[in-house]
């Protein structure tokens, strides 16, 4: 089953320019104290990515009608999040207020979401023929 779709990369495009983007103001408004640049551009990435995560998971539906629940919109958003982030403050790009341990635990934390999200990925599974879900099949 092909599980990577067009959609699915020009969306962990989309996500890795805008969390390059996002660190970049973030370690700005961090290291000059400007929390109203930490929230704007908190706001506006969270809007985006959701934007984007909506528009990109709707054509990828049209695209490949598999029953994944999103869970592998949810995965990409992960790893790229969490990556760019580890490597931004580990190779030394972020704020000197920034701490690699916030990154980390964040990171924890997001990854228990993302594990119950896998079960119900993997209980929407259960429930569907060839990821298809039945009521769709047999309508």
């Amino acid at each position: 089953m092909k599980t990577i779709t067009p959609y699915l990369l020009k969306f962990t495009l989309t996500a890795t320019v805008l969390t390059i983007i996002f660190r970049y103001f973030l370690s700005y408004g961090i290291e000059n104290q400007f929390g109203i640049i930490i929230t704007i551009s908190a706001v506006t990435y969270g809007l985006l990515m959701f934007a984007s995560g909506w528009y990109f998971g709707r054509k990828d539906g049209e695209y490949l009608p598999i029953y994944d629940v999103g869970f592998r919109f949810h995965l990409t958003t992960y790893l790229i999040h969490n990556g760019i982030s580890l490597l931004w403050i580990g190779l030394g790009f972020g704020s000197k207020y920034e701490n690699l341990n916030v990154s980390i635990m964040v990171a924890i934390y997001w990854g228990i979401f993302l594990l119950i999200h896998f079960v119900f990925f993997l209980w929407a599974r259960k429930n569907s023929i060839n990821n298809l879900d039945k009521e769709d099949i047999f309508e």
